[in-house]
């Protein structure tokens, strides 16, 4: 699936899941548990499980154990290492804070930091993620915000850039601009983006590559929670 049907680049991450998968490890045990395997793809394909579980769970999934470990799951795929999860755990809870409506986000970072508090598993990576908290990020200067490709950059990244614009348009401009890891921090930044403000320029849309797949996609995926189908 890319723009040109045209294979032109495979991380590292799904490189090595694949290998695994193919000499028969099983799906969920595919993603590395390194320290060094802590890089954003997992973040970066995250959102649509969010999307799922506030359809099929509502809008108190981010205090329920059975979602975290839906979203962990999807994550070990290609990402197993907690600083993986709990980013994605973080990143679903804020969607679900936009989903139901809310102006911010840091309502949903508070349930899931309490979920990964009162886990033994995780709780001693969460000072990793100190730096998010509403006082704390919002107030930090651009030099001090990275964009690499490690994920709590890219997490911070986001959300930094959803707090400091009050626009789609700003927000994407603001993310990519950042440099480094541009496509995977503007994709993340993007889906809280689209959510808070849906005002996506149309004159991005227009030149989208294969935009109607990816408009049917969205549809048959959508379409999916009203048939009662399972992801």
């Amino acid at each position: 699936m890319t723009p040109y049907r045209e294979v032109f680049d495979m991380g590292i991450a799904i490189q090595q899941a694949l290998a695994r998968f193919a000499h028969g490890t099983p799906p969920l045990e595919c993603g590395g548990i390194g320290e060094r395997d802590n890089g954003n793809g997992s973040l970066m394909r995250i959102l649509p499980m969010a999307l799922y579980l506030h359809r099929t769970m509502g809008p108190d999934f981010s205090r329920m154990t059975e979602a975290y470990q839906i979203i962990h799951n999807a994550s070990a795929l290609t990402h197993a290492h907690p600083i993986s999860l709990i980013a994605c755990g973080l990143y679903c809870a804020s969607v679900n804070e936009l989903l139901c409506g809310k102006p911010s986000v840091w309502d949903g970072i508070k349930a899931a930091k309490e979920f990964y508090r009162n886990h033994t598993e995780f709780v001693l990576y969460l000072d990793t993620f100190q730096r998010i908290e509403p006082n704390v990020l919002p107030a930090l200067p651009k030099c001090e915000i990275k964009s690499s490709g490690y994920v709590l950059h890219t997490l911070e990244a986001a959300l930094w850039c959803l707090e400091r614009h009050d626009s789609f348009r700003a927000c994407l401009l603001e993310a990519v601009n950042l440099g480094e890891d541009t496509d995977t921090v503007g994709a993340v930044a993007g889906g809280l983006a689209g959510l808070k403000y849906g005002d996506i320029p149309e004159d991005w849309l227009s030149v989208i590559a294969r935009r109607e797949e990816i408009e049917g996609l969205c549809g048959a995926f959508s379409q999916s929670f009203e048939e009662g189908r399972t992801c």
